[in-house]
């Protein structure tokens, strides 16, 4: 059933508007990573971050979604509601929105109120993605990004991932280099780490 929904809230993705694609290999998986971001007319703006993923050891396909959409109620400020999805959990969110974007900075970032669905409890949840890429020269931008989601109940921390990345990008916008996946869990933070390379395109 997640797998339908998860489906079915990847059609945002047909729409024109921002479109980052990035295909990573790591030393233990590999994945598609998507954002996507488009602003409405008046103060609406939708967004959405989606990974598929491929384990090497348990050959298992892990899909994950991430989307909001936020009503602007001041200077780069806005309240938001949406959902994270994943093979393991459904978790809808209410919050706030900060989104700040020049030629070589860019910043999102959603706290939220969350509810499990899987634990059937409320929580805190906190989603930021930051790109800097400077001019090197008239040909390439150094190109970084990273993503940071947290997930916390009231209690303890349930889950925490950070995406990393270091490279270069033309003027098409294609990107490549390296970067790591990086995964906590559970109250004691089990850390796992994925190293590897990736490349990209902006639309």
């Amino acid at each position: 059933m997640k797998n339908v929904v998860l489906l079915l809230l990847l059609f945002p993705f047909c729409v024109q508007a921002q479109i980052s694609v990035q295909a990573y290999s790591g030393n233990k998986e590999t994945e598609i990573l998507g954002i996507f971001s488009k602003d409405f007319k008046s103060k609406w703006n939708y967004f959405a971050s989606g990974t598929v993923s491929y384990d090497y050891n348990s050959r298992k396909i892990n899909p994950e979604f991430y989307q909001n959409l936020n009503y602007g109620i001041g200077k780069n400020w806005g309240v938001s509601a949406g959902i994270h999805i994943s093979d393991k959990d459904i978790m809808p969110s209410v919050g706030f929105a900060y989104a700040k974007e020049n030629d070589v900075f860019g910043i999102n970032v959603f706290p939220a109120f969350t509810y499990s669905t899987d634990a059937k409890s409320f929580g805190l949840g906190l989603y930021t993605l930051l790109e800097y890429t400077p001019k090197i020269n008239e040909r390439l931008n150094f190109y970084s990004m990273l993503i940071v989601e947290s997930d916390f109940s009231f209690k303890e921390h349930q889950s925490s991932s950070q995406i990393v990345r270091f490279g270069i990008e033309n003027k098409k916008k294609m990107q490549v280099g390296i970067g790591s996946n990086i995964s906590q869990t559970g109250s004691s933070f089990e850390t796992d780490v994925n190293f590897g390379i990736f490349i990209g395109k902006k639309f």
